[in-house]
């Protein structure tokens, strides 16, 4: 019941980010200009969008601003007309209030990728620090409704439309592809120290293995992780974990 429960709260949470769309604009008279507006599918002068791109004259920087925009200022332009992929959708997300980055990646498929990249490891590093907490069975709870809160949010981002329903049967297929407990075995076997160390890389790898499924589940449209993709997810996970709890033990030494 209590599972139930926790997972209605996690659905409530994220209905309004799913049923919401954010609005952008870019501005430039360049062709440089042009060809991002086109990448994105954005409007073009439009100034009342939430958030602005405009494109200075020498096409070397973008300022962002906007009311979606909660750093506003100039950042390197880089590749203008690149892909979904390159630098530049990550350098726009990481200018942006929270609330308006899930808005964004349901409205441009241009900034999925980087808006659910930044779902996962934030996610991750919150398990991560969730893990490292010495109070036995206080972070799996916390631990599970980041983890669904993340996967749901990530769903809202392809354009989900997502019943309580739908939202279990997502849930409960990429927990059972993703194999929790052997994933646990597998990291812990590349952690050196056990203890809350331990714990928190537990907390990212399987956080982060799980956003990395679900990102691959709705670019495919709805397919099915294959056995031996899982697998590669997994092990990448494991290794970061262990990465990040390394550089974690470093900085409090």
């Amino acid at each position: 019941m209590n599972n139930f429960r926790n997972l209605y709260k996690t659905f409530q949470e994220t209905r309004k980010a799913a049923e919401e769309k954010a609005t952008v604009a870019v501005l430039g008279d360049s062709p440089e200009a042009a060809k991002l507006a086109e990448a994105i599918g954005a409007q073009r002068n439009m100034r009342s969008a939430e958030i602005i791109i405009e494109v200075s004259p020498s096409d070397k920087t973008i300022r962002v601003s906007g009311k979606g925009v909660e750093e506003p200022g100039e950042i390197e332009a880089g590749d203008f007309a690149g892909s979904p992929t390159g630098p530049l959708p990550k350098r726009i997300v990481e200018t942006l209030e929270d609330d308006y980055r899930v808005p964004l990646a349901k409205a441009y498929p241009f900034f999925r990728r980087a808006v659910c990249n930044d779902l996962i490891n934030k996610n991750a590093r919150q398990n991560a620090f969730i893990g490292a907490i010495p109070i036995p069975g206080a972070d799996m709870p916390a631990m599970t409704a980041n983890q669904g809160r993340m996967v749901l949010l990530i769903a809202a981002a392809y354009g989900e439309e997502l019943s309580f329903q739908r939202a279990r049967e997502l849930l409960g297929v990429l927990a059972a592809g993703l194999g929790l407990r052997a994933l646990s075995r597998q990291v812990v076997k590349l952690v050196p120290v056990g203890g809350w160390a331990a714990s928190a890389a537990i907390g990212y790898a399987g956080t982060l293995a799980m956003g990395q499924a679900t990102m691959l589940y709705f670019e495919r449209g709805h397919q099915k992780v294959g056995a031996g993709e899982m697998e590669d997810i997994k092990e990448r996970a494991s290794r970061e974990a262990r990465d990040f709890v390394s550089r974690f033990r470093s900085r409090g030494k």
